[in-house]
């Protein structure tokens, strides 16, 4: 992608993130959107053919941003049970940001989902957080702790944690810490 089309499509997604957070994402329609990005509605809509484009490509923005926080945390701290804690906060803001700003629910089917290099960033990400805490976990359990770990803090489930239970973030991550990976002495 040429750096003019790329600093474009970043300014969309800067000011989409933006303008979601102060009014509700079907409050806002596209035309404003590109007024306030200062870019043409049809450079808009050659990056995002409809809103639901939007809103997923600006889920992943985020979650790149968040995979690559992680990764310069964990290159000047050792992959241990803080680490973990620390990405699962992230993690966790991640996921508070997406429920305030984006409409609730999966914006794609987990089979679309698990099929993305994103996805697989995060796997990679903690699945080695999750083997620096216990590396005699085998490949295999590492994997599957790993997938529900991602499973259960999908949209949906992160939803029915605040909306119905009325977790909060430490709550949740509390019972995460707990559940997952319980100190043993």
């Amino acid at each position: 992608m040429r750096q003019d089309a790329q600093q474009n499509r970043q300014k969309i997604l800067t000011t989409a993130n933006q303008l979601f957070r102060e009014h509700t994402a079907a409050d806002v329609t596209m035309a404003q959107l590109a007024r306030a990005a200062q870019v043409g509605v049809g450079t808009l809509y050659r990056n995002f053919p409809t809103k639901g484009d939007l809103f997923l490509a600006l889920a992943y923005d985020q979650l790149g941003s968040y995979v690559r926080q992680q990764r310069a945390y964990l290159a000047t701290h050792p992959v241990d049970r803080a680490a973990l804690k620390h990405a699962l906060k992230g993690y966790l803001a991640f996921r508070e940001n997406r429920y305030q700003v984006l409409p609730k629910g999966s914006l794609e089917p987990a089979s679309q989902y698990y099929q993305r290099s994103d996805y697989q960033d995060l796997v990679d990400l903690f699945a080695e957080l999750i083997h620096g805490v216990d590396p005699h976990l085998a490949p295999a359990v590492v994997t599957f702790k790993t997938d529900l770990l991602i499973a259960f803090l999908r949209s949906d489930s992160y939803a029915l944690q605040r909306d119905v239970r009325h977790y909060s973030e430490t709550e949740i991550l509390n019972q995460l810490m707990t559940l997952l990976f319980p100190v043993t002495e």
